[in-house]
């Protein structure tokens, strides 16, 4: 019984080392159950250790804080010195000597605190490598180029802007000048550098052929008429290009006549079209009837124009050059041709084309068109147009008064109906 005693206490205290841990033993009179004491002999064995090492703990803090006081301080201060120059984002570009230099001295200053020069550059948004080439600028070198005009041409070619026979010529006549006479050997570039250096004016006088231009719009407010033309390409799959050359007339929108012309269009081909379009045309429209187009070279010729003018008594008047809006109604049809909804997605044979032109007219001529609120355009021709408006407006109004009147003997018949008294179960 004793023996098994003495053994049990011998096992109780080998655990309580183990659970401890390996080489930790408790005090005399202290009870190893609790790890408090432990722990408190720890740290008082880490605070002997550090002053038998000479480092003070609170020493080292203090000066931690401080010099995070100081680059926090620093940081703070380098981002508002950069915003009162104004400038946001990345340092990218050309800057000023003063900006270049205030930004150095403001980084410098923050790597002095104790920020590394990434850091301080990364605030600010600089490039390091563009931060230390402003820290170090390069020696301003003044070169001298090895092609310089000599001091003898700078003062021949300031005497031709003198000379009254070449006053005033262009550049390129000075230019052409020197190397006759020997006295200067300058390109056109040079010898514009020497007069803008030495503040010659020179009012040469450039004569451009003005074009005539008078919009359409104006031409249709005078109450004139406009025959306006075109060309554009049909492709066939035998290879033949047929041109069309549609003739409109403004501001009924009428299709009058669309010729052709087979590889191209030439002044005949288009004078022949002009003709069959007026063969057709009202004897009280061909009164002020003025032909419009663009400035294509056909329309361009002098035959063109002459035959035009003898038809109608009027010059022809041209759109703006490069400018399609001018003429956009002639654009429109001739775009309504190629991608019509009744047109065929394909040509075999040139009869075909000139099948689909004659047809087009009828289809053009006969369907409503938006900007003629939806009228056909013969009916516009023939001077239906405002019967057709005004009856379509007295009809809106018909159908309004038709619908106000239903509207008030629905309403008096669903006030005479007694309403149906539903009672719930309770």
């Amino acid at each position: 019984m004793h023996g098994s005693g003495c053994s049990r206490k011998t096992n109780t205290g080998t655990a309580l080392a183990q659970a401890v841990g390996p080489c930790c033993y408790t005090q005399k009179n202290q009870r190893s159950g609790t790890g408090s004491s432990l722990i408190t002999q720890k740290k008082g064995q880490e605070k002997i250790s550090r002053q038998h090492r000479g480092t003070p703990g609170s020493s080292q803090r203090t000066g931690r804080i401080k010099r995070g006081t100081f680059c926090r301080r620093a940081r703070i201060c380098l981002a508002k010195k950069k915003s009162a120059l104004g400038i946001k984002g990345t340092l990218k570009g050309h800057f000023s000597k003063e900006i270049k230099t205030f930004m150095v001295k403001a980084i410098e200053e923050a790597i002095g605190v104790g920020i590394s020069q990434a850091e301080a550059c990364k605030i600010v948004s600089l490039n390091p490598r563009k931060f230390r080439r402003w820290a170090n600028p390069k020696a301003h070198r003044q070169r001298t180029s090895w092609n310089k005009i000599l001091p003898q041409e700078r003062q021949a070619i300031l005497s031709t802007a003198y000379d009254e026979k070449l006053a005033d010529k262009p550049l390129s006549h000075l230019m052409v000048h020197g190397h006759t006479s020997g006295n200067f050997i300058a390109s056109i570039s040079t010898i514009s550098r020497v007069f803008k250096a030495a503040a010659i004016p020179r009012e040469v006088k450039v004569r451009r052929k003005s074009a005539s231009y008078v919009d359409a719009h104006d031409l249709l407010d005078a109450g004139f008429s406009l025959l306006c033309y075109d060309g554009s390409l049909f492709d066939t799959d035998s290879g033949v290009i047929v041109w069309a050359i549609p003739v409109l007339l403004l501001p009924q929108r009428v299709l009058l006549h669309v010729g052709h012309s087979l590889g191209g269009v030439s002044s005949r081909d288009l004078t022949n079209a002009v003709d069959e379009a007026l063969v057709s045309t009202p004897q009280y429209i061909l009164d002020l009837l003025i032909a419009h187009s663009d400035r294509g070279s056909a329309m361009k010729a002098n035959k063109t124009k002459e035959h035009i003018r003898s038809l109608l008594g009027f010059p022809v008047h041209y759109g703006r050059p490069n400018t399609p809006d001018d003429v956009g109604w002639i654009e429109a049809l001739v775009k309504t041709m190629k991608y019509h909804r009744d047109s065929p997605s394909h040509f075999p044979m040139v009869d075909d084309v000139l099948q689909w032109f004659k047809k087009f007219q009828d289809i053009y001529n006969n369907d409503p068109h938006s900007s003629l609120n939806y009228v056909t355009p013969l009916q516009a021709l023939s001077g239906e147009m405002e019967a057709i408006l005004c009856q379509r407006k007295q009809n809106y109004l018909d159908v309004r008064r038709k619908r106000l009147y239903n509207y008030h003997v629905n309403k008096q018949l669903l006030c005479k109906q007694e309403p149906e008294v539903v009672l719930l179960s309770t």
